[in-house]
């Protein structure tokens, strides 16, 4: 009788962890080919940060454009393989706010993004293990010689997962900037910290992209570059 009773507890249990425990198996499926597609690095200046990341790479970038109703506007640098550095500032376009990654007087990394072939077979993944991910989202701005690049976004949110990458698809016929931009650097490594690690290193791991998070008192994100001028971290 008791070793009945301890089975049915047993089985109980059992099914309760089976209910309440994390989804872990629906994985991004490799057809949707998921990478990291580029960093962005914020300062308080265009002018100022494209100075300073030539100083420090030995690569000059050059200006991307506006991104219009945001107050922002970039400059771009290529890492090679579909890979890319955004520069952010301020635009100082009228009636918008000030980016809150726009507000060092350095280069700073400030986020990242993850570029994908198939964006709703991403959502769709991410949510079957049980992720808050936004509805896909189209962007679209204007390079200086008035050519327009269009993508598509989505984003996961949640506790621990405000430094996760955003993911973007460029649109068809969208040259991909890391393919027109100034080369000589290449992506050496992306180190990320969180004070609790686990949200953030289960959503990578879900996508394939193998950056590790490590525990610190505060989020960070170190991004390695080889360039000309040798080892560059920011």
């Amino acid at each position: 009788m008791r070793h009945r009773r301890f089975a049915a507890l047993f089985v109980a249990f059992v099914c309760s962890v089976c209910v309440d425990a994390p989804r872990i198996g629906a994985q991004v499926p490799a057809s949707a080919k998921v990478g990291i597609d580029h960093l962005i690095i914020g300062a308080d200046d265009l002018e100022r940060a494209m100075a300073e990341f030539e100083q420090r790479t030995g690569v000059r970038p050059v200006k991307g454009g506006v991104h219009p109703g945001r107050g922002t506007q970039n400059a771009l640098a290529s890492l090679g393989d579909g890979q890319y550095v955004e520069i952010l500032a301020p635009s100082n376009e009228p009636g918008t706010q000030r980016d809150p990654r726009t507000a060092f007087a350095t280069l700073t990394p400030v986020g990242w993004a993850l570029h994908s072939d198939d964006l709703p077979s991403v959502v769709s993944a991410l949510k079957a293990a049980g992720l808050a991910v936004g509805g896909i989202s189209p962007g679209a701005r204007a390079r200086p010689d008035g050519r327009r690049l269009e993508w598509q976004t989505a984003a996961v949110s949640g506790a621990g997962l405000e430094s996760a990458p955003f993911f973007i698809s460029w649109g068809r016929n969208t040259p991909h900037p890391s393919g027109e931009s100034p080369t000589g650097c290449r992506l050496v490594q992306v180190s990320m910290t969180e004070p609790s690690p686990e949200p953030l290193q289960r959503f990578l791991d879900l996508t394939g992209v193998q950056v590790r998070v490590t525990r610190a008192a505060k989020p960070g994100m170190s991004v390695v570059l080889q360039c000309p001028s040798g080892s560059v971290t920011f």
